[in-house]
């Protein structure tokens, strides 16, 4: 029975395998001709019905790299792709494996949903994106804590990481592709530098992932739960970030270095030592090599210093302009008593010109105090309800993914992103 085990394993590897070399050359064919996404979703929804539902989830997450090759209709594309997924798990989840849901989750998203709807704003696009995006991630943090051994957290941390090198490598066609040259807007700092995209949308939203997948990644080192290939991936996804240059990106990844830095001198001093005092040595013998790269990265964070005749310029500055916005909002929260406790709903309209790009500020400010504690407890008890059924206790290094998500919700507002 061991062995034929082994053998049904072994072939499902190699569907995997083989299903995601099938959908790469698909990817590719895209960078190239924008229909074909009518042939690469349709495809990909098929291998996630008809394989299990750990290769299915993998499908998913391998894909997401891809899925800005055209904005609009890629995305609702793929997003047909998630829900065939959905709608098969829960079959097998309640009909088949005969699980019930949790209770005191169903209380809470039930109240933070009908909150949602409340009349206390405008009804518009904003709204419907906003209610579908607050589904989405509770039906997805529902599935991975009510079934995670099918979502294999590592496997596809580790499979993401391939796929946006893949991306990365694939973006390199602009120069060859028509497609790509009238999709793409390649941004550069003070013309000199190009900001490295891949495929994504923006430059800060590669970054993001890359922050994202090395606090992950460093989840794993910390919890001694790693080997050769996780420092190689570890590696490559902090260059490819680095060639966003994005100021944030630099500052959560120094802050994992340091993290790292102060574990291993703890662990082993000599060696750890041994190891960075060289690794500093060649940062800067690359600096003396690179004073161009060098240059277009401290015009990036110090350059414009000397303009800076107050701290509202300084925070400009270091903020890319996000401070105004911060300021703006926060203003209008606190002089509307009304929108501070209930919000002004999920149709909120922008302030001026912009969305506040700060997670916390725009919570607030679309769904409240209230709003923002019903969202906290249904988080709540969902991981509860994951801890309490696998009886396991988060580990310390949790904090890390923690820290850097809660860092990226200070400069974007990722989910709560009014679109205009």
């Amino acid at each position: 029975m061991t062995k034929i085990r082994q053998i049904y394993q072994l072939y499902l590897k190699k569907c995997l395998l083989y299903n995601l070399i099938f959908i790469s050359i698909l990817f590719f064919a895209h960078c190239f001709w924008g229909n074909m996404m009518y042939l690469v979703y349709p495809l990909l929804a098929l291998v996630i019905v008809l394989d299990n539902l750990e290769n299915g989830f993998s499908y998913i997450i391998f894909s997401i790299p891809f899925i800005f090759l055209n904005v609009n209709i890629s995305e609702i594309l793929f997003l047909v792709c998630c829900f065939a997924y959905i709608i098969k798990f829960y079959i097998i989840f309640f009909f088949k494996e005969k699980n019930k849901p949790n209770l005191y989750s169903l209380i809470t998203l039930l109240a933070f949903f009908v909150y949602c709807i409340l009349p206390t704003g405008e009804y518009n696009l904003n709204t419907l994106i906003r209610l579908f995006i607050f589904i989405a991630i509770f039906v997805a943090l529902g599935m991975v804590t009510q079934k995670p051994e099918t979502f294999r957290g590592q496997f596809n941390i580790k499979l993401i990481c391939y796929s946006i090198m893949l991306s990365s490598i694939f973006s390199l066609t602009y120069h060859f592709s028509p497609y790509l040259q009238d999709y793409l807007i390649i941004l550069s700092i003070n013309g000199n530098m190009t900001r490295f995209m891949a495929l994504f949308i923006q430059p800060n939203v590669l970054a993001m992932f890359c922050e994202v997948l090395l606090s992950f990644l460093t989840f794993f080192i910390l919890t001694k739960n790693f080997n050769r290939e996780d420092i190689f991936l570890f590696v490559v996804i902090a260059f490819i970030g680095l060639l966003t240059f994005s100021k944030t990106y630099i500052i959560i990844l120094t802050l994992i270095l340091a993290i790292l830095a102060v574990y291993f001198l703890t662990q082993n001093f000599k060696k750890t030592a041994s190891i960075i005092i060289p690794l500093l040595v060649l940062l800067m013998l690359t600096c003396l090599a690179f004073p161009k790269f060098v240059h277009s990265f401290s015009d990036r964070f110090i350059g414009s210093v000397s303009d800076c005749n107050s701290f509202k310029d300084f925070m400009n500055m270091l903020t890319t302009d996000r401070y105004d916005l911060w300021i703006e909002y926060s203003k209008y929260i606190f002089t509307h008593p009304l929108v501070l406790f209930f919000g002004r709903g999920l149709g909120a309209p922008v302030i001026g010109l912009q969305s506040p790009h700060n997670g916390y500020i725009a919570i607030i400010y679309e769904l409240g105090i209230v709003g923002t504690c019903l969202f906290a407890l249904s988080l709540y008890f969902i991981f509860r309800n994951y801890f309490l059924k696998t009886h396991k206790k988060p580990h310390w290094a949790i904090f890390v993914p923690i820290l850097v998500l809660a860092m990226i919700f200070i400069a974007e507002d990722l989910i709560f992103f009014i679109f205009e």
